[in-house]
């Protein structure tokens, strides 16, 4: 059925939105899936910026084809020249950048994936960042992890 037939709604503070009146404990104990949606302000800069690269540049951006090795993308990242960029443009996550120095993807899924609550109140963060720049030993729970971690 709809969901407004289950749950009260009441309008949102953003015009034209309405928002449930439970809190998500309420709805799963009714068995109605919670879903977060993120909008994210920089898809429709991205939307208009293309054109503009296009008229301006003669560029044409292909989204599928974008490098993923870009030297000077992680140049400017490990200068943590960040403004705008999604996921890391927190002061948390530009302190980490130069500390971090990421030169490809899989860095970059590590420095978002640490620098949430849960790693840095574990104090988690700074073990890593020495052990990645050589400061001290990495050590596994037991030898038979060494592969996989």
């Amino acid at each position: 059925g709809r969901l407004d037939d289950v749950v009260p709604l009441e309008p949102a503070s953003m015009p034209g939105r309405v928002v449930i009146q439970w809190d998500k404990d309420d709805c799963a104990d009714l068995g109605i899936i919670k879903v977060d949606l993120l909008g994210l302000g920089m898809m429709q800069v991205l939307e208009m910026a293309v054109p503009l690269i296009r008229q301006h540049e003669g560029v044409e951006v292909d989204y599928a084809h974008l490098p993923a090795d870009d030297p000077a993308v992680y140049d400017m990242l490990c200068r943590a020249d960040t403004v705008g960029v999604f996921q890391v443009e927190s002061r948390a996550q530009m302190a980490t950048l130069p500390r971090m120095q990421p030169r490809r993807f899989y860095d970059l899924v590590v420095e978002v994936a640490i620098i949430r609550p849960g790693p840095i109140v574990g104090k988690m963060v700074h073990p890593y960042l020495n052990r990645r720049l050589g400061r001290e030993p990495v050590t596994y729970p037991c030898p038979d992890l060494q592969p996989v971690l």
